[in-house]
């Protein structure tokens, strides 16, 4: 094999090296987002648009809890489950909804292609899309009110059939 020299990434074992290694072995883009991307982003303080309200169900009143484990800043599933006046329950899965705030063929969409997926590291991650998106904005943390996809059930008790499914893009409170 031929090959040339284009950087020292740092002493072998050393911690931040090996991740420098990792990421270049595998071709993750670990570089800040450019400005086009973060002119994409929504301005803070940012809130739920009357539109958006007419056009998502509100599931605000129902107690819905992630699946997501402690000390987790991308949050991104959540559940509930009520019994219905029928006897039957209500099961739901929330999805953060991102679609929102990255729409098709803008720099945070292309930006968002070329990294693919969050990449954890044992001390550090690389986020997909910026924080304030992952973390925060897209984050079904319990702050208020989060945009989700919600797949609604309704299931019989004694033998678990599903009688009804329904999908919104709905508002819930985690």
């Amino acid at each position: 094999p031929l090959g040339h020299f284009v950087k020292s990434l740092g002493p072998i074992g050393d911690k931040e090296t090996e991740n420098k290694v990792l990421l270049l072995e595998h071709d993750v883009p670990n570089y800040p987002f450019p400005q086009s991307v973060i002119d994409c982003l929504p301005s803070l303080p940012w809130t739920i648009s009357d539109e958006e309200k007419k056009n998502r169900l509100d599931l605000t009143h129902l107690h819905i809890c992630s699946v997501d484990p402690p000390g987790c800043t991308d949050i991104d599933d959540a559940l509930h489950c009520i019994e219905l006046p029928n006897g039957n329950y209500q099961c739901g899965v929330h999805i953060a909804d991102v679609s929102s705030f990255i729409r098709p063929n803008t720099a945070i969409d292309d930006e968002a292609k070329r990294r693919s997926t969050t990449v954890y590291l044992v001390d550090k991650r690389i986020d997909m899309v910026p924080a304030l998106l992952s973390s925060n904005l897209c984050s079904l943390r319990d702050d208020g009110p989060r945009f989700a996809f919600s797949c609604l059930w309704e299931i019989q008790p004694n033998d678990a059939k599903i009688v009804k499914t329904e999908f919104h893009k709905s508002i819930i409170l985690s």
